[in-house]
């Protein structure tokens, strides 16, 4: 049987909320403060879980298509040749539907950072800022659809007054 890892998370928070967090010192602040921010994070990421792995696919077509962009507008020469080869990375990436949440994570964060790498040898080149700022809305849209369980999560529950 493979473990479900949204049950072994529960599992660790529940642990350590029931078991942990009462043996740390109450005059130890800093210590209960950080307990409840590793559980906080471990909750995050269980919300996450089902998403991210989406997420991060159209993450990395979306940084495709930018790539797309910046090559048709470059001249024959080195960046466009790394965009070429970031591009057909993309969609090698894409096509693998067995590469898990770690890989894919990785692979965004190649793709954006060889985007980036073109972007500064081509600072001469202000028709590239135009095309970031065109695909900037749509990944800005994907991280705040991402990070709207954040908000869920860390906001306090108010008292009424």
């Amino acid at each position: 049987m493979i473990p479900d890892i949204q049950l072994q998370l529960k599992a660790a928070v529940k642990s350590l909320k029931d078991n942990v967090l009462p043996a740390i010192d109450s005059d130890n602040e800093l210590a209960q403060q950080q307990m409840q921010l590793s559980m906080a994070t471990i909750e995050i990421a269980l919300a996450n879980l089902p998403s991210l792995h989406g997420v991060l696919r159209k993450d990395i077509e979306q940084h495709a298509g930018m790539a797309k962009d910046m090559a048709n507008l470059l001249e024959a020469g080195e960046s466009k040749q790394q965009l070429t080869e970031l591009i057909e990375q993309a969609d090698s990436v894409l096509a693998n539907p067995e590469l898990g949440m770690t890989q894919l994570q990785l692979e965004a964060r190649a793709i954006r950072s060889r985007i980036g790498d073109v972007i500064t040898a081509n600072l001469d080149e202000p028709a590239l800022d135009d095309i970031v700022l065109q695909h900037s809305e749509a990944s800005l849209a994907l991280g705040r659809a991402l990070n709207l369980s954040l908000i869920h999560i860390s906001e306090p529950t108010r008292q009424a007054e």
